[in-house]
């Protein structure tokens, strides 16, 4: 993975310009009423999925939507019914049918499941994906950059993973005055399928309210050259051992991570986080990725600007439109080079008729922001293709 400042870095939605079928809805806990985030919305042949304020918006040609959350009772519906309902869909949190919890090292468990990783995997197919990168300095957006791209994965070859970037749309603004060099991660970062060294973790079983699946807890056994303990989780389909579902956090105790001196300052990790899901395909029965989020934080505290720290914030979100297929496509991005330095138009025609990766108010008024700084050449820098 790439690295901001020398630094580690770490929506499921579909597009057609022929879509019969396009609803927009939120997703909440039936009875907490909190939206819920990473809900599946599917069928035969399209995806989306709930951000973390719980909406989505999901087109098709079929008249046909499943709602899927690990942990709840999934939602078979049509466009036609939901339409008829009113913005918010509730979803009900399955009955706590617990099987029974083995107290202990689940290490050996964790091993089969790493056996048959890559053979759980579909190794030969192409996906359409968006993906939205969004950097912000103190809260406040300063980058945007939204793909709609195909991607590649075929097993065996040297270049395993290739994509076609098909649209994009990407602005920014940076202050002179930061005098900070950014480097963004690349696909090969963002798509790899980096587990957890089995041999330095240790393994827990936790209760998980879905029988058909496991739920469990690892940690590594010490600490990394920061003094963190880097933890997370995974979800396990029991039937053939298959990675559903898992979360990485870097960072236990930002406060104790310690600042790395650069030329012009120094900087800290305070947040690292990456949540990866796995669909699986109903032809091959083998799963793919279909969800990848991070988030990125930092402090950087620059010389002769400020004391205080300046913080920083990037996040990525990785989801797939349509389930995979068998294709071949024109590859036209290297996938180890910066996302953010890709060289595409802006399809106004394609950004205004897309209806699944919308901007949230906070990232129109960022655009205007943009637009108004513009010309103010000497205070910022601008890099925008649209």
């Amino acid at each position: 993975m790439k690295h901001i400042v020398i630094l580690q870095l770490f929506f499921i939605c579909g597009f057609s310009y022929s879509q019969n079928f396009q609803i927009s809805k939120i997703v909440v806990d039936k009875n907490t009423k909190i939206p819920l985030e990473n809900v599946t919305i599917f069928n035969e042949s399209d995806f989306s999925t709930t951000n973390a304020e719980g909406k989505f918006v999901f087109v098709s040609k079929k008249n046909e939507i499943n709602l899927n959350l690990l942990g709840y009772e999934p939602i078979k519906t049509t466009f036609d019914r939901l339409k008829t309902e009113k913005d918010t869909v509730f979803m009900e949190s399955k009955a706590t049918q617990l099987r029974e919890v083995v107290v202990g090292n689940a290490g050996p468990y964790m091993k089969k499941v790493y056996d048959k990783f890559q053979d759980n995997l579909l190794q030969n197919y192409t996906i359409d994906f968006f993906l939205r990168n969004v950097f912000k300095k103190d809260k406040v957006n300063i980058l945007l950059q939204d793909i709609y791209a195909r991607k590649n994965q075929i097993k065996g070859q040297k270049k395993n993973l290739t994509i076609e970037i098909l649209n994009m749309r990407k602005t920014s603004f940076f202050e002179k005055n930061d005098k900070i060099n950014f480097g963004f991660p690349d696909f090969d970062g963002l798509l790899s399928n980096g587990l957890p060294q089995i041999d330095k973790c240790s393994f827990t079983e936790t209760p998980f309210n879905d029988s058909d699946f496991k739920k469990i807890l690892f940690e590594y056994n010490e600490k990394d050259q920061s003094g963190q303990i880097q933890r997370g989780y995974f979800i396990i389909n029991r039937k053939d051992y298959a990675i559903v579902e898992y979360s990485l956090s870097f960072i236990e105790d930002p406060e104790k991570v310690p600042y790395k001196t650069v030329s012009r300052g120094k900087y800290r990790t305070t947040k690292l986080e990456k949540f990866v899901q796995f669909t699986k395909d109903s032809k091959s029965n083998k799963y793919y990725q279909s969800n990848v989020k991070i988030d990125n934080q930092v402090d950087i505290i620059v010389y002769k600007i400020s004391e205080n720290p300046f913080n920083f914030d990037f996040t990525m979100d990785f989801f797939v439109t349509n389930r995979p297929i068998n294709e071949k496509i024109n590859s036209n991005f290297a996938v180890n080079k910066d996302i953010f330095r890709a060289k595409f138009p802006y399809s106004k025609e394609f950004w205004t008729n897309q209806n699944q990766l919308p901007l949230t108010n906070e990232l129109e008024l960022f655009l205007k922001s943009v637009s108004d700084k513009k010309d103010k050449t000497k205070e910022f820098e601008v890099i925008s293709n649209f």
